[in-house]
């Protein structure tokens, strides 16, 4: 499916929500549910831990759904609330958040939204900077993965690659910005 179309598949589904569609919640899961794991795995790290959080995304999701405006994006919505979810979680067991490439300026001001000032400037301009070295297929790569949560497999349709050439360009592609962000 076009990511056009599985976002206006969202965006009706996170509607249908807000009018207390229980099937719509569990057709969302089903098409949503590995991406937003893969976006709170990069946060938590747990398997365990990354579970429970997507548990309790879906049921704020269904408790919270008409704060949703219409307004933008509802996977961009749902992956902040995903994202600030993993954090919340993290601040409960008390540990710092796994460091994670997240993206360049745009991909970090719409996963985000305004809680991109938390990376904090310098760090922000390091990891943008890290991520520039990069070659373009390895950086969207890493970025579709840990930004949108697209599995390796998703990866290679999404980029006409080969599913090893696709991980490999993440494996690299990881080892090379740890490499730069630790100079």
């Amino acid at each position: 499916m076009v990511d056009t179309e599985w976002n206006a598949q969202v965006d009706a589904l996170i509607y249908r929500i807000q009018r207390s569609d229980k099937q719509a919640l569990n057709t969302l899961y089903e098409i949503a549910g590995n991406k937003l794991l893969g976006i709170i795995i990069r946060i938590v790290v747990d398997r365990h831990e990354s579970e429970e959080v997507l548990q309790d995304v879906f049921i704020k999701l269904w408790q919270q759904s008409g704060k949703f405006a219409n307004e933008g994006s509802a996977w961009g919505w749902l992956c902040v609330m995903t994202r600030n979810s993993a954090l919340d979680r993290l601040r409960k067991l008390k540990r710092r958040p796994h460091v994670s490439t997240d993206e360049d300026a745009q991909l970090i001001d719409t996963f985000m939204g305004d809680q991109g000032a938390e990376l904090g400037h310098e760090n922000r301009l390091a990891v943008n900077h890290c991520l520039q070295q990069l070659k373009a297929q390895t950086r969207k790569s890493i970025l579709l993965s840990y930004v949108q949560g697209y599995s390796h497999r998703e990866l290679a349709e999404q980029m006409a690659a080969p599913l090893g050439t696709v991980k490999a360009w993440v494996r690299r592609g990881l080892q090379e910005l740890k490499l730069c962000l630790e100079a």
